[in-house]
């Protein structure tokens, strides 16, 4: 090996890069020695290099007879797939399995009986599947049939029991390995997002929905805002305040008045007290309060031609003048 060759930059194969990992373990220095005097010994030559010593992967057959399965016409290899049923399956998920390709007439019964007992033409276009101690191949997969009992148990061992509920693409990835049945993907998903465990104990990012501002008003008491003030101290037989700002000038006025008011009472003192001085706006915000939220305030104002925003649940800085 050219020693000078390597302390220079150079992209390293996988094999140098374990050496290069290993001799970092080590403390070592390199001392040149000249040709006459290294004389390597007998341990650090293979054995194959002296004369009269054969090769032990001399002469070796890689694929043996027994791997191929000899035809009239023609000769291919026995299996394009692992045919080897799982190891670790569980009793009674095998024989359910058995039971169901029986029931499953469309595809197991019909499939079984091409793939032992069906005419070559037939079964060379079904390469892919393959019989095996009662249950179906599909590329050394075991084949689930189309039961939902089924499907559920497969999934649930995979998802439930084994690795403790991981994500929908990991259980898809462990069950692949094993399993197969048509539209896998779609039956994995729709298990997992009706898993109660997942639903409850899994953080999901939530959705952000962008901000709206509200729409600048045009003049004065165009867009005014509205709420209530209410359990404060009884003055002259009234408890609470309705407040109207109007967005624009930030002008106010409070009308006094009780905490049970109703929708109707509400429309008559915004009748009595702001709109017979300001006139009628173009649109009104407020909470869902009561008062504001009823069908027959909606309706009114919609008579009126004035348009009402209610603001979202929890949402105070949609009308933060008034709250």
């Amino acid at each position: 090996m050219n020693l000078q060759y390597f302390t220079t930059k150079q992209s390293l194969t996988c094999r140098q890069s374990r050496w290069s990992l290993f001799l970092a373990t080590y403390d070592f220095i390199i001392i040149p020695k000249p040709s006459k005097l290294n004389k390597a010994d007998a341990l650090s030559r293979h054995p194959d290099y002296k004369e009269g010593i054969a090769s032990e992967n001399a002469d070796q057959i890689l694929l043996t007879k027994d791997k191929f399965l000899l035809m009239p016409d023609t000769f291919q290899i026995r299996a394009l797939h692992n045919t080897a049923i799982p190891t670790g399956m569980n009793l009674d998920l095998k024989a359910a399995l058995q039971e169901g390709i029986k029931a499953d007439r469309v595809t197991g019964t019909k499939l079984t009986s091409m793939l032992t007992s069906g005419p070559r033409h037939v079964t060379k276009g079904l390469q892919e599947w393959n019989y095996k101690d009662g249950l179906l191949l599909y590329k050394g997969l075991v084949y689930v049939p189309n039961n939902k009992n089924l499907k559920c148990k497969v999934t649930q061992l995979f998802h439930d029991q084994i690795m403790g509920h991981p994500g929908q693409w990991k259980t898809i990835e462990l069950i692949t390995q094993e399993y197969w049945w048509p539209r896998i993907t779609e039956f994995v998903k729709a298990y997992i997002k009706g898993c109660a465990i997942c639903q409850t104990t899994k953080i999901r990012p939530p959705v952000k929905v962008p901000l709206k501002p509200n729409e600048i008003p045009q003049g004065i008491w165009d867009t005014i805002t509205m709420d209530f003030i209410t359990d404060l101290p009884t003055s002259k037989g009234y408890d609470s305040i309705l407040t109207v700002v109007d967005r624009h000038s930030k002008a106010i006025i409070l009308s006094p008045c009780n905490k049970n008011i109703t929708a109707v009472e509400t429309s008559q003192l915004l009748l009595d007290n702001v709109w017979k001085r300001t006139g009628f706006p173009a649109a009104i915000i407020s909470d869902q309060g009561p008062q504001f939220a009823a069908q027959v305030t909606q309706e009114l104002w919609r008579k009126l031609g004035i348009k009402q925003k209610l603001s979202t649940a929890f949402h105070p800085q949609t009308d933060g003048e008034s709250e």
